[in-house]
């Protein structure tokens, strides 16, 4: 883990800022949580206004339930940075009138590495164009995992670290490409293996777990003391829709480092490399709303996966953790 200078993070923030097309005529409002000591207000209203940009600061009490008055006020905005990460419905209302949605969470040295491009955008939105043409997912790897979806109920959908375009919601940084599976159509058995991630745990894993999906859920979880978190985890939420098979997809950042969660204390970071980092197979469970889908439980695990290979179509987009498909290599 390493610093940065603030007049470096001033750069990071107007870069930022220009790749989200922040415009003279645009209003940017800045949201964030009380009782925080965080240098990006001052850095991202400053930045905007340095283009020309009208830019303002909005204290929201928590994540969820905005005040009606703040909804109203952020529908205003063109871009609304999002510090606090808002998990409120209501901003899918904002972004349908056009507003866009820049979520930055990570510390400092993590947005200089994986600053964007806009290579990963360019490659980030043919993974996703294919995501949409495609019928059919499958997902294989040396570990034991040979699980296949169908395709097409949902959106393509992608990051890629900032947010340039009318209604697009994106965090800085990462770039990956993602849909959900065609409800009940998710079979097979995924094997989460030595080293790959569990967020919200943020941990690597130890010992195999084994994850037997039917019809669109797991249906068993087999395995060691890595497997039994992960069942009294899901467990604790009484709710049969926590098993459900969430956004599945694939890394494309080459900045993004498997190994950087080791570097930090949990709660130091937002998980963005582990979930992005290239060729990963990131799978998981819980809500589809994001996609347009029903579910809405508030339990939801992502786990990226290291060596897997993926196909749409049976066309290769990652064999053995190497992207490889047309149009998506770095």
């Amino acid at each position: 883990m390493t610093t940065i200078a603030p007049s470096r993070l001033a750069t990071l923030w107007q870069e930022i800022l220009t790749l989200s097309q922040v415009k003279p005529t645009e209003t940017v409002i800045v949201v964030d949580t009380p009782n925080r000591i965080n240098p990006y207000p001052e850095m991202a209203i400053t930045q905007a206004k340095s283009l020309g940009a009208t830019a303002e600061y909005l204290e929201v009490p928590g994540r969820t339930d905005l005040p009606e008055d703040a909804v109203a006020l952020l529908k205003t905005a063109d871009l609304i940075i999002d510090l606090a990460f808002i998990l409120d419905g209501r901003i899918r209302d904002c972004r349908n009138g056009g507003t866009r949605v820049l979520v930055v969470l990570e510390p400092p040295e993590i947005l200089e590495r994986m600053l964007p491009t806009l290579a990963d955008k360019q490659r980030a939105m043919v993974a996703r164009d294919r995501l949409q043409k495609a019928k059919t997912m499958r997902v294989t790897s040396k570990a034991g995992t040979d699980f296949s979806v169908e395709l097409g109920e949902f959106p393509g959908m992608c990051q890629y670290g900032f947010a340039d375009e009318p209604g697009h919601w994106d965090q800085y940084p990462g770039a990956f490409a993602f849909t959900f599976p065609n409800e009940g159509s998710a079979n097979g058995v995924v094997v989460c293996d030595w080293g790959d991630i569990i967020y919200p745990f943020f941990t690597y894993i130890q010992e195999p777990i084994t994850l037997t999906i039917e019809n669109g859920f797991i249906r068993e979880i087999t395995g060691g003391v890595d497997a039994e978190e992960m069942r009294s985890f899901m467990e604790r939420y009484q709710d049969p829709e926590v098993y459900a098979i969430s956004h599945i997809g694939w890394g494309l950042s080459r900045t993004a480092s498997w190994e950087a969660m080791g570097q930090y204390e949990k709660g130091q970071t937002e998980g963005q490399d582990g979930r992005a980092f290239y060729g990963n197979f990131l799978f998981s469970t819980g809500p589809n709303s994001v996609g347009g889908g029903l579910r809405t439980t508030p339990c939801h695990l992502d786990i990226p996966m290291q060596g897997c290979s993926l196909f749409l179509d049976d066309e290769p987009m990652v064999l053995e953790g190497i992207v490889v498909a047309a149009g998506q290599q770095a």
